[in-house]
C-alpha cells in the first residue's frame, strides 16, 4: 500500500504525457495546414516549371484554405531549391517540386550534391511529365525514325544534335537514342538556346529534341519536320506524331515534376497533400491549363512515387555516366 502513491503518481504523468504528445500530433496533422506554405521551385519565373507551380500552387491554397507561396530559388540546375528543401523542418510547411533534373539527373551530373535524393526527402505525388518531340531540319531526306536510322547508320557523325546545354532533357534523349538505335550524331551544346534554334532552322545543325508546345509551331509552319516524341505514348498536343517508341522499342524518356518535402514528414499531412494535388489534377480548368504547358497528367501513389524515382534515378544517372557529361 506505500508504494500505491507512487504508482499513480507514475500513471498520472504517463496519462498526461499521452494527452500532451496527443495535442502535439493532433495540432501537426490534424489542424494541418493551420499557416502559409512554402512552396519552393528551382527554376527561375517565367519557365515551364514555374508556370506549372503557380497553376497548382493557386488551386492548393484554394483547397487548403492556406496561403501558399511559391519561392523562386534557381541557380546550380536546381540544386539550391533541393538543398534548402532537404534542410526544411518536415512539418508539410515546405515543399518543393521534384524533377527528372534535380533528383534524377543532377546527383550524377554534379560533382558535389549535398543532398540524397531518395533518403534526404519525402516524396509525396509524382504530378506530370512533359515529353519532347524529335524535329528535324527539312534539308535532309529523313521523314520517320526509321529513315533517320537508315541515314545515320549510312552516314556516320554526320548528323548533330542540339540541346540547352550538358545534361538537359534534350542532350539525354539523344545519348539515349545514340545508344538504343546504335547510331553515331553529334551532340552541340547551346549556352544560347535563342542562336540554337536560329542554327537549326537555317540548315546548319540537323535536330533536336524539345518541349513540345516551343517546337511544335515550327512543324505546322513546314520550318521543322517532327519525327516522333521521345515517349511510349502519343502527345496530346501533336496526336498525328508517333511516339519514338514505335520504332525503338523501349525508348521513353520523358521529364517529368513530382511533389516533394523533407525527409520525415508525418504520415497524415503526406496523405492529405497527395490526395488534394490528384483532386487538383483532376480539375478540368487545370487540366486545360496544364495540357496548354504540353505537359501529360501522371498520378500515381505515394508509394508508386517513390519506386519511381529509384527507377528514373538509375535510367538517368546510368544516361549521364555513358554520355560523359559534367555540368557546364
Amino acid at each position: 500500500m506505500g508504494n500505491l502513491p507512487k504508482v499513480l503518481t507514475l500513471r498520472l504523468a504517463l496519462a498526461v504525457s499521452a494527452v500532451i504528445y496527443g495535442s502535439v500530433a493532433s495540432a501537426q496533422t490534424g489542424d494541418y495546414p493551420n499557416h502559409g506554405i512554402r512552396f519552393i521551385v528551382p527554376y527561375s519565373a517565367g519557365s515551364t516549371t514555374d508556370v506549372i507551380a503557380r497553376i497548382y500552387a493557386l488551386k492548393l491554397s484554394e483547397a487548403l484554405g492556406q496561403t501558399v507561396t511559391v519561392d523562386n530559388k534557381p541557380g546550380a540546375g536546381g540544386n539550391i531549391a533541393s538543398e534548402m528543401t532537404a534542410r526544411a523542418a518536415p512539418d508539410g510547411y515546405t515543399i518543393t517540386f521534384s524533377t527528372s533534373a534535380t533528383h534524377a539527373t543532377n546527383p550524377t551530373l554534379y560533382k558535389n550534391v549535398s543532398f540524397d535524393p531518395v533518403k534526404d526527402f519525402t516524396h509525396i505525388a509524382l504530378m506530370v511529365a512533359a515529353p519532347n518531340m524529335l524535329v528535324i531540319n527539312p534539308k535532309y531526306p529523313v521523314h520517320n525514325m526509321s529513315e533517320l536510322i537508315a541515314y545515320a547508320k549510312a552516314n556516320p557523325g554526320k548528323l548533330s544534335y542540339i540541346s540547352n546545354g550538358s545534361g538537359t532533357s534534350p542532350h539525354m534523349a539523344g545519348e539515349l537514342l545514340k545508344t538504343m538505335a546504335g547510331i553515331d550524331i553529334q551532340h552541340v551544346p547551346y549556352k544560347n538556346i535563342t542562336q540554337g534554334f536560329s542554327d537549326l532552322l537555317a540548315g546548319e545543325v540537323a535536330m533536336t529534341f524539345y518541349h513540345v508546345p516551343v517546337i511544335y509551331p515550327h512543324v505546322k509552319s513546314g520550318q521543322l519536320r517532327a519525327l516522333g516524341v521521345a515517349t511510349s505514348v502519343r502527345s496530346p498536343i501533336a496526336p498525328e506524331v508517333p511516339p519514338i517508341g514505335d520504332t525503338v522499342q523501349g525508348f521513353d524518356l520523358r521529364p517529368w515534376w513530382g511533389l516533394t518535402g523533407p525527409a520525415g514528414m508525418p504520415e497524415p499531412i503526406v496523405a492529405k497533400l497527395h490526395d488534394v494535388t490528384n483532386t487538383i489534377l483532376n480539375d478540368p480548368d487545370v487540366q486545360t491549363r496544364l495540357l496548354a504547358q504540353g505537359v501529360i497528367i501522371t498520378p500515381m501513389s505515394t508509394e508508386g512515387f517513390n519506386r519511381f524515382v529509384v527507377t528514373e534515378i538509375a535510367k538517368w544517372s546510368k544516361i549521364v555516366k555513358d554520355s560523359g557529361a559534367q555540368a557546364d
